[in-house]
């Protein structure tokens, strides 16, 4: 998949990975694409429900290791 950005929130629990991706999609154009890592287990749930929640459009979540990628679409 075709990234725009990605935002490294290893090491940072709930919320704080949502509130940096809020923040990180809010300087991005619409259309463009951010990946976002974090090891936070919650993360996997939280990200599509915060996108369900605001209209961004949530593209996928990949498991690598201890490591999850979700991937974002800006509205």
């Amino acid at each position: 998949m075709k990234t725009d950005k990605t935002l490294d929130c290893t090491g940072l629990f709930c919320p704080v990975p949502i509130v940096k991706t809020k923040l990180e999609l809010e300087k991005m154009k619409s259309g463009e694409v951010l990946e976002i890592l974090a090891d936070d287990p919650g993360f996997e749930k939280d990200l599509p429900a915060w996108c369900t929640t605001t209209g961004e459009k949530f593209m996928e979540m990949k498991k690598e290791g201890k490591i999850f990628k979700g991937y974002v679409m800006k509205k």
